[in-house]
């Protein structure tokens, strides 16, 4: 028998087989076993793909100088980017990081009178916290800045100088100080990777340069990954797009300008006076002459056959919302808020202006938890070594760093939040007074000053802070008028 006819032998018999009722079992298949992976990142739609390089970040990016270039040119020329970086100047320094300084009153005294006067300047220009508002600045716009700290002697002794440095002068050039020792743009390090010292040119034109060792160096930047030694400037992921921004006004500003000029175009049916231009008239005794400039009201006949027609350029569209969305990425990359650098207010409201301006703090706060508290400690404790050795003796203050006070939103509600956490003790009053930009102990002397000031005049002070409450009543049995030889003026 065939294989056909085999085949069709058994479809047969298959179909005259009796059936039965009785249920058939299901057999599961076996599951299909799920890893879980990840994929490189794809983009098909773009030509040449999305092909990110490696990720191991660099010590010091090679690009950095053009980066640096482009972001200081903007922070100079560009209104937006200028005012992204005086918005973050301000908030983050202000008026000045001052310190509390509690347990030594002669350290107090000399910190405080060296602070605020320009001999902590080495160029005698700036007092401490108008160095602080630079070098924070400058590591803004160029991504660090570096502090150098030197001793002089003076008549009464040492005194601490300091110098800001701008980062164009860390010479990238360099050649190792010590054997074995690696230079990433300025910045020498040891084989482990601890910063040895910084090689710095004393001027911009100076080929040649001096070795800083980092205990005389304050290098403030923003670390953004491990072992990173030069600072990356702020806004670096936008400023091509700000640059555009800026281009695009400029464009559309030409434009408009052209759009707004008016220019008439007179056409003829005669070939013959084709040739002449607008205000030209071949034959003089005709006694007219057309006019070349348009002015409002004026009334011009033409001749037979003549016709003026008015060029209209089309109209630019969709600017304010390119400039929109362009600043609204140039403010994300700066991390400060939409209105604060274009001063659009048009459609901001009290909450989203509280919920960006809750957002932005918290990016200060950390700044300068992060990198200029540090900074600033490091100058203290150096004025501490110098305190010391003028003084000869060892000192035991305590230092609490005091940033400026924020202005309130809501004056008010916050004010009575913040009774209630005096009251709860959740926050203490020297935290709060903190928070405001002043020092607790420079609070208590002018309060006490104050109340004893309203008693020598009679009058009363009372100062209620919840559980705390400060009194101040004249005496009773005081006259500040008796005299004791008259018993008609004493008690």
């Amino acid at each position: 028998m065939s294989k056909r006819n085999r085949r069709n032998a058994a479809a047969q018999r298959h179909k005259s087989a009796p059936t039965t009722s009785a249920p058939t079992s299901k057999v599961k298949a076996a599951p299909r076993l799920r890893q879980r992976a990840y994929r490189p990142p794809k983009d098909t739609t773009s030509p040449g793909g999305w092909t990110p390089t490696t990720a191991q970040q660099e010590y010091a990016p090679g690009a950095l100088p053009r980066i640096r270039s482009a972001a200081r040119d903007l922070a100079q020329n560009n209104p937006y980017a200028s005012r992204a970086i005086s918005v973050l100047t301000q908030h983050a320094v202000g008026t000045g990081i001052r310190a509390s300084i509690r347990g030594d009153e002669e350290f107090e005294a000399a910190y405080t009178a060296w602070a605020g006067s320009t001999d902590a300047d080495r160029e005698g220009r700036l007092t401490l916290y108008g160095l602080q508002n630079l070098a924070t600045r400058v590591m803004f716009e160029a991504g660090d800045a570096l502090i150098i700290m030197r001793e002089k002697r003076t008549a009464t002794g040492l005194t601490l100088t300091l110098q800001v440095i701008d980062p164009e002068q860390l010479h990238a050039g360099a050649a190792p100080r010590e054997a074995g020792h690696k230079v990433f743009q300025g910045v020498e390090v040891y084989p482990s990777g601890q910063i040895f010292g910084y090689h710095v040119r004393l001027r911009l034109d100076d080929s040649s340069s001096v070795f800083i060792p980092r205990r005389d160096a304050v290098h403030m930047l923003e670390l953004l990954y491990p072992g990173q030694m030069r600072g990356i400037p702020r806004g670096a992921q936008a400023l091509a797009r700000a640059n555009n921004v800026d281009q695009f006004m400029s464009t559309a500003l030409a434009r408009a300008k052209i759009e707004a000029c008016l220019t008439a175009f007179v056409t003829t049916d005669h070939p013959d006076d084709a040739g002449g231009l607008l205000g030209e008239v071949g034959d003089a005794d005709s006694g007219f002459l057309p006019p070349e400039r348009l002015e409002p009201g004026l009334i011009v006949p033409l001749a037979p056959g003549e016709d003026v027609k008015v060029a209209q350029p089309p109209s630019s569209g969709g600017m304010a919302d390119y400039v929109k969305i362009g600043l609204q990425s140039v403010a994300v990359a700066y991390g400060v808020t939409y209105d604060a650098i274009s001063g659009d207010l048009e459609k901001v409201n009290f909450s989203s202006t509280k919920a960006g301006r809750l957002e932005f703090n918290r990016g200060i706060d950390s700044l300068r938890a992060h990198t200029i508290f540090p900074a600033v400690r490091r100058i203290i404790s150096r004025f501490k070594e110098v305190f010391e050795a003028n003084s000869a003796r060892a000192s035991d203050a305590t230092v609490t760093l005091v940033a400026p006070g924020r202005e309130s939103v809501e004056p008010l509600k916050d004010a009575q939040t913040l009774s209630l956490d005096l009251q709860m003790g959740v926050k203490t009053w020297s935290q709060a007074v903190r928070e405001r930009g002043y020092d607790p102990d420079d609070q208590i002397r002018e309060l006490a000053d104050i109340a004893a000031k309203f008693k020598a005049a009679g009058m009363n002070f009372k100062l209620d802070l919840g559980p705390i409450q400060i009194t101040a009543e004249p005496d009773e049995d005081e006259n500040p008028d008796a005299d004791p030889d008259d018993p008609d003026t004493t008690a």
